[in-house]
């Protein structure tokens, strides 16, 4: 018989998905603050604005990285504090652990390999019949 999950686990999983949804957002806010920043400095041509706004888009994607990480370590807490299913599941861990799942699943990587994988099964042989 197929393993079913049970309803904690899909909660517990939604939950996880969300949590790593949200840390993914912010890291690729973060990342885009940082290229931002590259580009304002590069190309300030040494004006005093542009640089300033460099050096805010450095404070902003580190104010951001020092939120992450205290969400991470602090939403276990606070969903155990609200009594949420679980909680000992939502891990800095297991939070990353689904951030890796929604980026294979947005890139399309996974099927990738599987239909390398695939192709390889037939050891030469051709997969048409011609």
């Amino acid at each position: 018989m197929p393993y079913l999950p049970t309803v904690d686990a899909w909660f517990e999983e939604i939950v996880l998905y969300i949590l790593a949804a949200v840390v993914l957002l912010i890291c690729l806010g973060c990342i885009y603050a940082f290229f931002r920043a590259i580009i304002l400095f590069v190309f300030s041509n040494g004006k005093a604005d542009k640089i300033q706004a460099a050096w805010s888009s450095i404070r902003y994607m580190i104010l951001w990285m020092f939120f992450t990480i205290l969400f991470l370590f602090a939403a276990p807490t606070l969903l155990k504090f609200m009594n949420v299913r679980g909680a000992d599941q939502y891990t800095a861990k297991n939070v990353f652990t689904y951030m890796w799942k929604i980026l294979t699943k947005i890139t399309g990587l996974w099927n990738i390999m599987v239909e390398s994988q695939e192709a390889n099964k037939m050891n030469g042989q051709l997969y048409y019949d011609i």
